[in-house]
């Protein structure tokens, strides 16, 4: 309905256009005549009746021809028809206006010299507007190819981020049920505590993600609780820092954006003897938000049974690319047994 609504408002406004520069192309002569010695019938003959015959060639060729010969690769019939066209008007023109106006001109005996003379005239002054209504439907024709096209990379660059979306949500379930399970022996209470807080993130997933872009409060209000859910599952050895601002009215992020980050640390950042450091801290620079990670990085000898290790990385940087690109940055290192992530993003 809205695509048919939008077609209607595109045709309705051509047509005022096209008006627009016929009404002005015709008054143009008289505009240009008021301060001279002004003569209707000398504007209607030498003025008028040409640009109207150019208007024929225009819309003839505009509505009819170019679409459905020329661009059909059929351009001998389409000269051959312009040929004709021009030939009769110029004809008319020719054989009409001593007709119409022989009380206006001076008598000029016929000569056939000068009325050939008239007609390739006349068909060489038409020769313009047939180009014109050429190139302008060629144009017409690039336009709407070019829509097309970016409707096409529209409908695909929404499908592809929905997908990535999608992969998000499974994969932070499989985690959360990892830490539920890991608690259903040790603490049942602890256990039921962290399905209650789960409940309250999957209500977030499924009903405030759907957005292109979602408040940034909202967001750090899931990623607190998603920490708060994971210390559950963490021994006394593990500290847990969070910094998050406090002041986001009116910033719009992508949804979902940090928490693989988040997960990450989790997931590989827990030594599984001795003390572990996990460092979460967000800011607020100008029109920008920077979130960055930190935890001990360690090789791990054993097989890695959280399921997908690269998946959210690999899908924080398709879903930059795709929504905030040359308008973010992601950078991972390790130095000094740390494991550091950077993410930046620019929210204008």
């Amino acid at each position: 309905m809205n695509n048919e609504k939008i077609e209607n408002n595109t045709a309705l406004y051509k047509v005022l256009v096209h008006a627009s520069v016929c009404i002005f192309i015709l008054m143009l002569p008289v505009l240009l005549s008021l301060h001279n010695n002004f003569r209707f019938v000398f504007i209607l003959e030498h003025s008028w009746i040409p640009i109207f015959l150019c208007f024929i060639v225009f819309y003839v060729n505009y509505i009819v021809l170019v679409d459905r010969v020329f661009l059909t690769k059929k351009k001998w019939l389409f000269f051959v028809s312009n040929a004709i066209l021009l030939l009769v008007l110029a004809y008319l023109d020719q054989t009409l206006k001593p007709y119409l106006f022989h009380h206006f001109m001076w008598q000029i005996p016929y000569r056939p010299m000068f009325f050939v003379y008239g007609i390739m005239m006349d068909m060489l002054t038409m020769v313009l507007p047939l180009v014109l209504a050429i190139a302008f439907k060629i144009y017409e024709r690039w336009q709407a190819m070019e829509r097309k096209q970016q409707e096409s990379a529209n409908a695909q660059l929404q499908t592809e981020l929905k997908h990535l979306e999608y992969q998000i949500q499974p994969h932070f379930f499989f985690n959360s049920l990892n830490n539920i399970y890991s608690l259903v022996d040790i603490s049942p209470e602890r256990a039921k505590e962290t399905i209650h807080n789960l409940s309250k993130l999957m209500r977030y997933l499924l009903y405030e993600t759907n957005s292109a872009l979602v408040p940034l409060d909202g967001e750090i209000a899931f990623m607190s609780k998603y920490i708060e859910l994971m210390k559950l599952r963490t021994s006394a050895n593990t500290k847990v820092e969070y910094t998050f601002p406090e002041n986001t009215f009116g910033i719009m992020v992508a949804p979902l954006l940090f928490i693989s980050l988040i997960e990450n640390s989790f997931k590989h950042g827990i030594k599984p003897i001795g003390t572990s450091e996990l460092k979460f801290e967000m800011k607020i620079d100008g029109t920008k938000v920077i979130f960055t990670t930190e935890n001990p990085y360690f090789e791990k000898t054993g097989p890695d049974l959280s399921g997908g290790s690269s998946i959210g990385l690999e899908n924080i940087r398709k879903r930059l690319e795709l929504l905030y690109n040359g308008k973010s940055e992601f950078i991972t290192s390790v130095e000094n047994d740390k494991y550091y992530a950077y993410l930046s993003i620019d929210t204008i």
